[in-house]
Parts: C-alpha cells; structure tokens; sequence
C-alpha cells in the first residue's frame, strides 16, 4: 500500500502538467491522493471526490462489455482546461490522474473534420 503513496509521489515529480493524482478503491474510497501546490485547484476536496464516484461508476459500467470487448486498459478524457486520466491498478484498484491541457489539445478540435480526425488517429492524441 506505501508503494501507491510513492507513486503518486513520484507522478508529481515526473511530469509538471499533472495537477492532481489519487489512488481509490472500486467502492469510492479515496486511499491516497496528491495535489500539486502550486496551482489554482479547480475543484473543492468534496466536489474531487464526487466526481471520482462518477468516474468509478462510468469505470464500473465498462465491466459490461468486457466479454465482448475486453477489458478496459485505461480512460482519457480531454477537456480545454484538464485531462482526466483512469488506470487500473488492479481488480480492486484504480489509478485517477487529472493534468494540465496545453492550447494545442483544444486547437486540435476546434474544426472537426475528415482530415483532422485522420491526423489525430494518425497523432494519438493520448501522446500529447
């Protein structure tokens, strides 16, 4: 369980985008969680929490269709300010990683076209 800490530890120091890091359980409870001090929280402790309960039913519903499709390997959403980032750590476990979004990020969807989705299934976007 100390190795999580030092995980998210470790997250904070190896990539400055990455504002806010937690370790939850499939049940919602938050065992572990890092903020960078340096930025402008978005988001209340509480106000954290209940979108992590969202991300872990949504993550939930994905159990589903595993039969089908297997199993989900992780999650990324992408707004214009944050990237929302879910692993799994294991069967009782996941990982939930929020990061800066750089203008280009936004840039790349402004005008959806044919052209830009070929670029970005080209570009993975989860490379950025």
């Amino acid at each position: 369980m100390e190795n999580y800490k030092e995980l998210l530890e470790a997250l904070m120091i190896s990539n400055k985008n990455v504002r806010f890091s937690a370790i939850c359980t499939l049940q919602g409870e938050m065992l572990f969680q890092k903020r960078r001090e340096d930025i402008k929280s978005l988001f209340t402790l509480d106000e954290t929490k209940s979108q992590l309960e969202k991300t872990i039913d949504s993550w939930k519903s994905r159990g589903d269709i595993k039969d089908k499709i297997g199993k989900p390997l992780y999650s990324i959403t992408s707004y214009e300010k944050i990237k929302r980032i879910t692993i799994p750590i294991d069967e009782e476990y996941l990982l939930f990683i929020s990061m800066d979004n750089n203008d280009k990020e936004s840039e790349k969807f402004s005008k959806i076209t044919i052209k830009n989705i070929s670029a970005l299934l080209e570009n993975d976007p989860t490379k950025s």
